[in-house]
């Protein structure tokens, strides 16, 4: 076989790989969903004859529903009820597992099969789109889905050995206190995490009684509009996520202009009847609120503390440099998902949904700052012969006193030698 003729084959068979890839990651997802909404609107027409929706319809619910997770919007059934643009996390979520195990399975070995991928992704997306309501209300999907396919192609490609020439070089010449800070970042995102799920499921077991209650009321005895229902809220789930969070943090969140649920304070309104908002607090934690923030504050020490022969290792003054940076990056990064956790669920006041983004920020960064950076110091071994050496000796701990008490004997023997040695002379 020549030369050309197996360049054209390898052309070929990435290329097709990377349709496959593209129909795979995107069109099976998107499928799902469509389906999905079908089989809800056929087994509505049970128990209301007024909720059934015709083939064409649910495939354009399905459609919006499914563009709800990469940036679209769905309309509500009239102009009055206004738009529904609160991102399914949890489909996000979905897809960029999915899309991750496909590209992975793929092996891209050069850029041009990284950028075929994509471009198939984004192609599937857009003919997806086609089948949506009219308008451009579904199409910000289509960059979602090229945006989220390319960071998946551009991880598996430098993983591949495929690097990006400037970002390796600097990468090369970075500080020595970077590593450690993105793993202090790493360590105060889980603990920031496992303490945001702590709070759904005392939400959960608190407001379980009114979620049921709603729950029933909006599916009535239909099992497959029951688990319609329940599939569409598990989207929202990371969303809820995001909110405790917030709302552990101290700034809260809104279900509508001029709420706030916080620790410290709630300020309630009319809200839609979903489930999931069944677990909103109805009442404000008293004092207890004002302290529950230093939770956090707690968790960063503890992740500090995993950390400290990382952090030992350098000097007081970069441990320090490499906390502030893993608190500015945590924060960064919760505020990111802060707006992504962000939308409208209706007209008028319902247009303001999510956290208090800047709040929030702010609070992330001083909490998790304070904690990382205080374990920082108080672990390092020069905080420590630091206070050995200045603090009175009465609030040392025993085990220093006892090795202080050892060294004053073997000086006070010296010294006593040498006297002897002196008087000889």
């Amino acid at each position: 076989m020549s030369l050309a003729r197996q360049r054209a084959t390898g052309l070929a068979s990435w290329a097709l790989w990377s349709l496959r890839v593209g129909v795979e990651s995107v069109g099976l997802v998107w499928l799902v969903v469509v389906l999905a909404t079908i089989a809800v609107s056929k087994a509505a027409s049970g128990v209301n004859a007024a909720a059934i929706l015709s083939a064409g319809e649910a495939l354009h619910t399905g459609t919006a529903l499914w563009s709800l997770g990469f940036g679209g919007t769905v309309a509500m059934s009239s102009e009055d009820d206004g738009m529904l643009s609160l991102p399914l996390l949890g489909l996000t979520l979905v897809q960029v597992g999915w899309t991750w195990f496909c590209v992975r399975r793929a092996h891209p070995s050069r850029p041009a099969a990284g950028a075929a991928i994509v471009l198939a992704a984004t192609v599937v997306a857009a003919l997806a789109c086609l089948t949506g309501p009219a308008g451009l209300d579904t199409w910000p999907a289509v960059v979602g889905i090229a945006s989220l396919t390319g960071v998946i192609v551009a991880i598996q490609l430098m993983r591949a050995g495929h690097h990006w020439p400037p970002l390796t070089r600097w990468w090369d010449h970075r500080p020595h206190w970077l590593g450690p800070s993105l793993s202090l970042a790493y360590g105060a995102t889980r603990a920031l995490s496992l303490l945001s799920l702590l709070v759904v499921v005392a939400a959960v077991v608190n407001g379980a009684g009114r979620v049921s209650v709603l729950h029933d009321s909006l599916t009535g005895d239909g099992f497959v509009a029951m688990a319609g229902l329940i599939l569409l809220q598990a989207g929202w789930v990371p969303t809820m996520m995001i909110w405790a969070c917030s709302w552990l943090i101290g700034a809260g969140f809104s279900v509508g202009t001029g709420t706030v649920f916080a620790p410290d304070r709630v300020v309630a309104g009319p809200v839609p009847r979903l489930p999931l908002l069944g677990m909103l607090p109805s009442t404000p934690l008293s004092s207890v609120g004002l302290w529950l923030p230093l939770v956090v504050t707690a968790g960063a020490m503890v992740a500090a503390w995993r950390r400290r022969a990382v952090l030992n290792a350098l000097r007081v003054r970069y441990a320090l440099s490499a906390a502030g940076l893993a608190a500015l990056l945590v924060a960064g990064g919760v505020g990111l998902l802060c707006l992504a956790a962000s939308g409208s669920v209706g007209p008028n006041r319902m247009t303001a949904v999510g956290p208090l983004v800047f709040y929030t920020v702010i609070l992330v960064f001083v909490e998790v700052g304070v904690g990382l950076a205080s374990m920082a110091v108080l672990a390092h071994p020069y905080t420590r012969t630091w206070a050995r050496g200045t603090l009175p000796e009465s609030v040392l701990p025993a085990a220093y006193r006892r090795h202080d008490a050892r060294e004053g004997a073997v000086d006070e023997e010296d010294n006593d030698e040498d006297n002897e040695e002196a008087d000889e002379a």
